[in-house]
């Protein structure tokens, strides 16, 4: 009988801990512009989110073009975009998904087809304004945003 409680206890624990934890997943949508095709844009240029819980972004590609997306640390969205600029002469930078090696990239997505989405999920613990760019060339000057984190109540 003392089995069969603790059983339960434990069992009725672990669900109540799995719950609390999938409630601070927050789930955000962003969507490149599709219309006029070519755009370039993110259809936000600004994207709220917590500090200090799980992020869950989905970007989706109407668009004509590949695109990917990137949130950087704060203040590096030209540093990132430079290293961007710079994988064009790099002969793998496709298999790279255009993504520049640099600490500088807090999450960043593969390239998604036109009519393809991707998910990202990743955490960030200081409130600010975090950089999201797409790297495919000549993309970040045009397609960029904020996103915009603000201290967890």
């Amino acid at each position: 009988m003392k089995t069969l409680i603790i059983t339960k206890v434990l069992l009725v624990t672990s669900l109540l801990i799995f719950a609390d934890e999938k409630s601070q997943i927050q789930k955000i949508e962003l969507s490149a512009v599709g219309n006029p095709p070519g755009t370039m844009k993110f259809a936000k240029t600004e994207i709220k989110a917590k500090a200090g819980s799980k992020i869950e972004l989905t970007f989706k590609n109407p668009d004509v073009l590949q695109h990917n997306i990137l949130v950087l640390k704060p203040g590096t969205k030209d540093k990132v975009g430079a290293l961007a600029d710079a994988m064009l002469t790099d002969p793998e930078a496709l298999k790279k998904n255009y993504v520049p090696k640099s600490d500088d990239i807090i999450a960043s997505s593969k390239l998604v087809n036109p009519g393809g989405s991707e998910k990202i999920v990743f955490t960030i613990k200081e409130a600010g304004d975090y950089p999201i760019i797409c790297t495919f060339p000549g993309h970040w000057r045009l397609m960029n945003g904020i996103l915009k984190i603000t201290k967890s109540d």
